[in-house]
């Protein structure tokens, strides 16, 4: 049976990477794969709950790097947001995954947004008692694609970043990165877009010839391994998003990589390799 993923670290080299889970959605599989069926499930029903509902995992990703700490997406916040036709989301765990680690929110050096879906940045500011929403990590760096912050900013878009609690709060703090910056040492950033128009995914080498990809929303089910043609409702651009995919794959089925997919079901990091004519998911646990 699919289940919310757990809090999982892996390291790579001496650097550590540590999945924060905040939540999930209990999803209708047809509406979140439109280009699915009934028939076309039958072979991942391991991915389906009793009702027929697949689970998606949310959450994001602490990167533990010599003096850094790297906040890798923010969750989609407290919150549970019902979505029409496709099923509910909602978080809230993050800050509770966060302790965990022992890492608080004033030694947060960064924080790098792959995209700004709701479900990516929904901890940018937190609710005091006195009302105030100061921003989650007062000390850290904030940062994303322009392109994707262009996309987004002065806009409403329910599915995108919340007018007063990310957009408003960051417009004098982000700064922007670009494909192929190192943005600390043996972090570089890459160009994944077509789930969104700026989304970025991050490549960490740990300096023993061990590399961890953090994909983004590059992916979002295991089963897309193998359905090619199966983009997510979300994507803003499935044929681009389909090509960031297949291109991708070359790097993510080398034998010496870990790949980090924060919308798994039950583990988030695994291995990706060749299968027949496609590839498949092997879960590390």
């Amino acid at each position: 049976m699919p289940q919310i993923a757990p809090l999982q670290t892996v390291s790579v080299g001496d650097i550590r990477v540590t999945f924060l889970p905040d939540g999930g959605g209990v999803v209708n599989p047809l509406a979140l794969y439109p280009a699915s069926n009934e028939a076309g499930w039958q072979p991942y029903q391991n991915l389906l709950d009793e009702d027929g509902k697949f689970i998606t995992s949310i959450g994001a990703f602490l990167i533990e790097a010599v003096d850094r700490n790297i906040a890798v997406d923010l969750g989609i916040g407290p919150v549970s947001i019902p979505f029409p036709g496709f099923g509910p989301f909602s978080g809230g765990r993050y800050l509770e995954s966060l302790a965990q680690t022992g890492v608080s929110r004033e030694a947060m050096t960064d924080v790098i947004f792959t995209h700004l879906h709701l479900d990516h940045c929904g901890w940018t500011t937190v609710e005091e008692e006195d009302g105030r929403r100061p921003l989650i990590y007062p000390n850290a760096r904030y940062r994303v694609n322009k392109t994707e912050w262009d996309f987004w900013y002065g806009g409403d878009n329910p599915a995108g970043p919340d007018p007063d609690t990310v957009q408003k709060p960051l417009a004098d703090r982000i700064e922007f990165v670009a494909a192929g910056e190192e943005v600390a040492p043996g972090i570089t950033m890459l160009a994944t877009p077509g789930h969104t128009p700026g989304h970025m995914s991050l490549r960490i080498d740990g300096g023993d010839g061990q590399r961890l990809y953090l994909t983004g929303d590059v992916l979002h089910g295991t089963m897309q391994l193998a359905e090619e043609a199966w983009s997510v409702a979300f994507d803003a651009d499935p044929a681009a998003a389909r090509a960031t995919r297949e291109a991708l794959y070359a790097q993510l089925t080398q034998s010496n990589t870990l790949v980090g997919v924060n919308h798994f079901s039950n583990r988030v990091f695994g291995r990706i390799s060749r299968a027949g004519a496609r590839y498949a998911w092997t879960p590390l646990e």
